[in-house]
């Protein structure tokens, strides 16, 4: 069915803009208040609070892996969060060419391209030199608060702003001129302070909750008696070699397969102070799937997470929602509580993560397989599949030129040790410390932005 927009022709002449996907009903719904609320002199450009706007550049070949200089892109951006991860670093050579972009503490940091529109501040430096590349827009603000900014630039307003203002279809860019031209509403000080306090407060549990995932992670390390460094000395090997017995029994013909952070991790289990069974002996793989396209199912709600939806940090927060005849053909995993979903293709296996009890009997991408605990706390599984003595294995395991996965034949092949569910409780009991704080993280975030959003409107009314 048709859905018709009308908009003033004095907006598209000002916004130059003849797109009628720009002009959906939302976008001028939150346009329109905050034109409304310029005119009433409660509104300006982002170019009068901006004393600087840049965006970074990507050096020439970088590897990414050497130098001392932090290194961000849109990945890093979340809403009203910088990740750490991924973890690229350039020389310091590299960022003097760019240094119109080093940051510091107090930026506020802009998605402008692909990823568009998260907004962050930074409130702490993680490295001495911290540089960004083209698709962050740096902005430090005069007379007026930089977490409101990033906070409202995260509400429904400053979307329908990107929404309005982006070029490009696959890679959508909002270049710094138009970024300029954004409104952003003058709300008062002491406002603008109470969300500042709300920001912090959300930067404080996530703080708080990685201390209990370091902490979750050194008391599992130590239970295997295996230090984290031996891991990491053995991803440093450059030279390495085999024999033509082990290349016949693997049958495998690339060098890669061979490194030493992959076979070393096999031999580090081997020598730990607890029996190692392969993953199908302890865990149960579920292979439950269900199709919702059949007729019983097409009428029915379904919740559904693509691996797009999995957070690097393990939480599942956000997920699809359709009837069963809407179904995407890959939406087929049942899932319940406390399911560890691993995914199968290379490049993913940050994105392990644990169900949590909303979408338990809701379905997940047949991109990743189910793992169900027998007597294991499913916390322990977690943090266990996500360290490197796991992870590894995925990656050594991996076949296929173009896109790279575990095949299902080998997964339950993969090694874990059993260990006795006394000695994890512990270690669970951090891990729900962690994804606990980090819930309250986002509550607080998103009470920031419903507050921005609601003084808003009621500034436009008055």
């Amino acid at each position: 069915m048709a859905r018709i927009s009308i908009v003033n022709f004095f907006v598209i002449s000002k916004e130059e803009i003849f797109s009628a996907e720009k002009y959906q009903e939302e976008i001028l719904k939150y346009m329109n208040v905050l034109h409304q609320l310029y005119e009433q002199k409660k509104c300006i450009y982002l170019e009068n609070i901006a004393k600087v706007l840049t965006n970074g550049a990507t050096p020439y070949m970088p590897d990414y892996k050497s130098g001392s200089v932090r290194f961000l892109t849109a990945e890093n951006i979340g809403i009203l969060e910088i990740h750490e991860k991924p973890i690229k670093w350039i020389t310091l050579k590299n960022n003097m060419w760019i240094k119109r972009s080093e940051l510091e503490i107090g930026d506020v940091l802009i998605t402008i391209k692909g990823k568009l529109g998260c907004a962050a501040v930074l409130i702490e430096k993680f490295a001495k030199h911290i540089n960004i590349n083209q698709d962050i827009a740096r902005m430090v603000v005069k007379d007026i608060n930089p977490f409101y900014v990033a906070t409202f630039l995260n509400s429904k307003y400053g979307s329908a702003q990107f929404d309005l203002k982006f070029v490009g279809q696959i890679n959508k860019f909002v270049g710094l001129e138009k970024l300029k031209e954004f409104l952003i509403p003058i709300l008062p000080e002491s406002f603008q302070r109470n969300i500042e306090q709300l920001v912090r407060q959300a930067y404080e549990k996530r703080k708080l909750a990685e201390q209990k995932y370091q902490q979750a992670e050194e008391k599992i390390y130590k239970l295997l008696g295996i230090s984290k460094e031996k891991i990491e000395k053995l991803e440093a090997e450059k030279a390495y070699e085999t024999n033509f017995n082990g290349v016949r029994q693997a049958f495998r013909f690339d060098a890669e397969y061979y490194h030493p952070k992959y076979l070393g991790v096999v031999e580090l289990l081997k020598k730990i102070p607890f029996e190692v069974k392969p993953l199908k002996e302890v865990v149960k793989i579920s292979n439950e799937k269900l199709d919702p396209t059949k007729e019983q199912y097409k009428t029915k709600k379904f919740k559904y997470i693509p691996i797009a939806k999995i957070s690097e940090s393990g939480e599942i927060f956000e997920w699809e929602e359709f009837y069963g005849w809407q179904a995407p053909s890959r939406a087929r995993m049942v899932i319940k509580r406390g399911d560890i979903l691993i995914p199968s293709l290379i490049g993913t296996f940050d994105k392990i993560a644990l169900v949590p009890e909303e979408l338990d009997g809701h379905l997940a991408t047949t991109g990743c397989f189910v793992v169900r605990s027998k007597d294991d706390y499913p916390e322990f599984l977690f943090l266990l599949f996500r360290s490197p003595l796991f992870k590894r294995q995925l990656e050594q395991q991996t076949t296929g030129a173009i896109m790279s996965a575990v095949p299902q034949t080998v997964f339950g092949n993969l090694l874990v040790p059993d260990i006795p569910k006394d000695e994890q409780r512990e270690i669970a009991n951090l891990v729900n410390e962690y994804f606990k704080l980090r819930k309250e993280a986002r509550r607080l975030v998103r009470r920031a932005i419903r507050e921005v959003e609601e003084v808003i409107e009621n500034a436009s009314r008055s």
